[in-house]
Formats: structure tokens, C-alpha cells, sequence
């Protein structure tokens, strides 16, 4: 039996999720990978990404740009996560942006609902709902071959002593499980008076948050690149970190 030491552990494709408010610019994140991305987006909201060149699925359309109703959406979502399982994609893509998690809840939702029509379904509704949500973000999560970074809402909940906090915006009893599921959780913060934006990746009393890598500092500038390497620099070997570094600082 082969034993190993935990400091040996690799640190392998990331798998995160980052909530916000609307606005925030969740989506513009996608910019600051420094790796071969696809984005898999469900909100046709795409405006903020242009001139940026990263190869992006759309589920809210088909392949001829005509409209796919909510409710078929999760369908195209499946779709995606096949190809991705292909050599063809495996060979060019590092990374994998799903923006967002709460629009596809409500997509799942929808689906379901077209399918119990009856109203004494409801509660069946809810439990199917929470159920295909937990696969749905298991099975890309632990898709190999990618980091894989999740979107999400944000919303303001109260705890059990009524205090109030920034949680995840899922529609149903998943959105208290959620954060479970990922390494890396970060609130993605928006300065009111300077604009700036950061992450937040420890938890606190006012945000749902965690860095399970251990390596980051409670605040972070918002970008994912910076993020990637931080984690996987800190993973390597002294003399190896100080030939990274040194060759970071060589370049123009």
C-alpha cells in the first residue's frame, strides 16, 4: 500500500464559485483568465464582454441564434457539458465560466414546472428542483481537465438570530448547501464611492465566503488570473517559486 504525505497534495484545476449583486460585473471576470476559456453563459448578456475574443456557448439560443424557451434550456446545458467531455474541447479549453448559477436554478425550475403542471406537484416541484441542482453542479464541477468558475447571484438573508448577511441567490432549500460544494467561494465586492471592485474570500458575519487553498488574503483584487496564480505559486516549492518569480519579473 502506497502511503503519501497531505504536502505532497497537487493543487489541480480550481473549482470556484463568486457571487454579487446585479451589476457587479460578474460576467466581465471572464477577461481576467489568463487561460483558454469557454463560457457557458445562460443570461444573453454577453454586451460587456465585447472585443474580448473568448469562444462562448450561449444555452438561451441554438445553433442558428433562434431563442430556446427557459424551459428547454437545460437540455442545451446538458449539450455543453457532453462536448466538453470531448478530446476536441479537452485540447483547447483550460477553463470552463458558467455565468450564472441562479439563472439556470430558474431555468431548472421552469423546467420542471412544465413538466408538474398539476398544483398538488408542488412540493415535488421543490425536491426535483434540489435535487437536479445538486448533480447539475456536481457533474461540472468535477469535470477533468478544467478549472471550472461558477456565477452567481447575491442576495441579502438573515441568519437564525435575524442578523443580516449576503448569501447566495438559488431559488430553494440548495442555496443554504451550495458553498459546500466548491474550494474557493468569494463574494465579489463593489466600492460605492470609488467603484472598485474586490473579492471577499473569507467568511464573515455579513458574507457567506471561504478559501479552502488557505493561501489567500481576506481581500483580493477582483481577477481570476491573479487569483489561479496565487494559489498554484504558493503550492510550488521554494526554489521553484523563486524561479517563477523571477522570471515574472524578467518579462517586459
Amino acid at each position: 500500500m502506497k502511503i503519501q504525505s497531505t504536502a505532497n497534495v497537487a493543487i489541480g484545476p480550481l473549482k470556484m464559485l463568486i457571487f454579487g449583486e446585479s451589476g457587479a460585473g460578474k460576467t466581465t471576470l471572464a477577461r481576467t483568465l489568463k487561460e483558454p476559456t469557454l463560457i457557458i453563459s445562460a443570461e444573453s448578456g454577453l454586451l460587456s464582454l465585447h472585443g474580448s475574443n473568448i469562444d462562448v456557448v450561449d444555452i438561451a439560443q441554438d445553433d442558428l441564434g433562434n431563442p430556446i424557451p427557459k424551459e428547454k434550456r437545460i437540455a442545451r446545458l446538458g449539450d455543453v457539458y457532453k462536448f466538453l467531455l470531448t478530446k476536441e474541447a479537452q485540447d483547447k479549453y483550460k477553463c470552463v465560466f458558467i455565468d450564472s448559477l441562479s439563472e439556470i436554478n430558474q431555468n431548472t425550475l421552469e423546467s420542471l414546472q412544465a413538466e408538474f403542471i398539476d398544483a398538488k406537484d408542488t412540493l415535488k416541484v421543490y425536491g426535483e428542483l434540489a435535487k437536479k441542482m445538486r448533480a447539475m453542479v456536481k457533474m461540472f464541477r468535477d469535470l477533468p481537465h478544467y478549472s471550472v468558475v461558477f456565477t452567481a447571484l447575491a442576495e441579502v438573508e438573515k441568519d437564525e438570530d435575524s442578523r443580516r448577511f449576503m448569501g447566495i441567490k438559488l431559488i430553494g432549500k440548495f442555496s443554504s448547501e451550495i458553498a459546500a460544494y466548491f474550494d474557493e467561494v468569494f463574494f465579489l465586492h463593489v466600492d460605492a464611492e470609488t467603484g472598485d471592485r474586490k473579492f471577499i474570500t473569507q467568511k464573515s458575519d455579513k458574507v457567506v465566503a471561504k478559501d479552502r487553498s488557505g493561501r489567500l488574503d481576506k481581500v483580493e483584487p477582483a481577477d481570476l488570473g491573479h487569483i489561479f496564480k496565487k494559489i498554484r505559486l504558493a503550492a510550488k516549492p521554494a526554489e521553484t517559486k523563486a524561479a517563477v518569480t523571477a522570471t515574472e519579473k524578467a518579462k517586459p
